[in-house]
């Protein structure tokens, strides 16, 4: 077993086979065993998560009133009833900038950042993630983890870049983030040096340094050490078995020509297996404290997929314009990726608290629904951020002052732990939050 002996993660026990590097999730034992006093240091890291699906919401169908356990919620947002007490739903919050060309990729590309957006040339602004992947990323291996579920849309849009419609974590004004889109790469970001070491698993390469560390550990952590080995096992195996399932049941030539694009490589071919995947994939990242900043992307603005298993017979990008109720169940689909995050974070025990305790969920679209409406934005906030945020409410900004999306990511900076007087076109934090 070996402890790193960079300053930025010097607590940070790793094990180590051949060309795997594979952290650990937290364990009470590991601090008593280096005989270290427990100070904040020792506390679980707090983990800051965005998620965003496109083109907003059902219109009439998008709402929630009262708070606490009699808290009332919308049909699109029904799949988090078991969580509305963790639950903030904020109204009113805006991107000014957005509102200056109603279009979807001049509505998405500063979500995240709030920055004026250039129309003759692909420009925006740094989105919040990788502010702090770049001031405090050094903390974990990986600065941020960014994924999505939707390749980038190439083209125009009335002349202007489709680049925009496609990426929301932005690494400079003008170079979006590059988002990993296929499961098996997103995982070999985890745990992987070595790129050309065969088919063995992640699990069997760490078995020695595995054997040595569970005679440090106590009985409690020594089990949820064993659920976090079961649980790289079984993703590892499910991603493998998910390209399988591709190359047989995916794209396969039926005429003198196909009639639509082959699948990428590696890409599951059933959208609630693939999106559950990635989910599964931001829950390792940040039970083993590999990054604590990450974004997930489950579809572009403009997505043209057909989501069937929904029951949808149309585009996603034709429903949102059209509103038929075949839409709800498309965005309650959205909503139970976030039931599980809560599902699966809650399982997760961190001390006294939970991983869901410790991480602050936002999830958000580029308007309130499909016909470019970016006057007020959809935006949920989930999870504990280590005691900060309060659940069961709903906060309505539109009247107030200060509405702006960047106030809010002030905020998640701070509870992720960077304090900066100003971010984009906000010098405070979002009030009341």
């Amino acid at each position: 077993m070996s402890i790193t002996s960079a300053s930025t993660i010097s607590r940070r026990t790793l094990l180590r086979g051949i060309g795997v590097s594979m952290a650990l999730p937290w364990l009470e034992s590991l601090s008593f065993a280096a005989g270290e006093k427990t100070n904040s240091a020792d506390q679980p890291p707090i983990r800051t998560l965005v998620t965003f699906t496109g083109m907003g919401f059902h219109s009439q169908h998008w709402w929630a009133k009262g708070e606490g356990a009699g808290m009332e919620l919308g049909p699109c947002l029904k799949p988090l009833e078991p969580w509305k007490e963790r639950l903030v739903f904020l109204r009113g919050l805006w991107n000014e900038q957005a509102n200056k060309g109603a279009i979807h990729c001049m509505q998405t590309g500063n979500m995240l950042s709030g920055a004026p957006l250039s129309g003759a040339e692909v420009r925006t602004g740094v989105s919040f993630d990788q502010v702090m992947a770049q001031r405090i990323g050094d903390r974990t291996r990986i600065p941020s983890l960014v994924l999505g579920c939707e390749g980038p849309i190439p083209g125009l849009q009335d002349g202007l870049p489709l680049l925009y419609s496609s990426h929301i974590s932005w690494s400079t004004a003008v170079s979006p983030t590059w988002t990993e889109t296929r499961p098996a790469l997103a995982f070999d970001q985890l745990f992987r040096t070595d790129r050309n070491r065969g088919d063995r698993r992640v699990v069997d390469a760490v078995l020695e340094d595995a054997r040595s560390l569970r005679q440090r550990l106590s009985l409690s952590d020594r089990q949820r050490f064993e659920e976090y080995l079961g649980s790289v096992h079984e993703i590892e195996g499910r991603i493998k078995r998910a390209d399988k399932q591709r190359d047989a049941n995916g794209w396969k030539p039926t005429l003198a020509a196909p009639d639509r694009p082959r699948p990428a490589d590696g890409i599951p071919a059933d959208i609630p297996e693939y999106w559950k995947l990635m989910n599964d994939i931001v829950l390792l990242a940040f039970r083993t404290d590999t990054t604590r900043i990450a974004t997930l992307k489950y579809c572009n603005d403009g997505s043209a997929e057909t989501h069937t298993h929904c029951g949808a017979k149309d585009q996603h990008h034709q429903m949102a314009h059209t509103q038929p109720p075949e839409l709800i169940p498309l965005n309650q689909f959205f909503m139970s990726q976030l039931a599980y995050l809560c599902e699966r974070m809650s399982e997760v025990k961190e001390g006294d608290r939970t991983l869901l305790d410790n991480t602050a969920i936002a999830h958000c679209s580029s308007m309130l629904h499909g016909n470019h409406d970016a006057k007020q934005l959809p935006i949920v906030l989930l999870g504990g951020a280590g005691g900060k945020l309060r659940g069961g409410r709903v906060l309505d900004y539109l009247n107030s002052p200060n509405r702006r999306m960047c106030s809010l990511f002030l905020s998640l900076m701070e509870w992720g732990g960077l304090e900066l007087d100003r971010f984009g076109d906000s010098t405070e934090r979002l009030t009341g939050i």
